[in-house]
């Protein structure tokens, strides 16, 4: 043994996230750190989602890798392949060369669940 412990709040903190690993594999069995990652920048962006790029910056991948991460989330992963549909990516309205990433209500129930498994 290494001679230290985790206990108290940290240990209880260290538990709710392996039980939300755990529930996020039941959903999909393959899932990366880095889908996982996306997945929660996403949801707390809020309701009006963040920009892709703002998204790879956080993350410090490139556009390419974040688009393989995000078709995971997205309704299709590839043409007829469907993909989870919890995060919707649409043109920024206000800028039309940004893309925007937003949770589906599908994509919201699962946060809203992530966040109660946290408290």
């Amino acid at each position: 043994m290494c001679g230290h412990t985790i206990s108290g709040a940290k240990l209880a903190y260290l538990q709710k996230m392996r039980a939300v690993t755990r529930y996020m594999r039941e959903l999909d069995g393959s899932i990366s750190a880095y889908q996982l990652e996306a997945f929660l920048i996403v949801a707390a962006a809020g309701p009006d989602g963040m920009s892709m790029r703002d998204i790879e910056s956080r993350m410090r991948i490139g556009n390419a890798t974040l688009s393989r991460v995000m078709a995971n989330w997205s309704k299709w992963k590839k043409p007829d392949v469907p993909g989870m549909d919890m995060i919707e990516i649409n043109i920024d309205p206000r800028d039309r060369r940004f893309r925007i990433a937003t949770l589906t209500p599908k994509g919201l129930a699962v946060a809203e669940k992530i966040a109660a498994m946290m408290e």
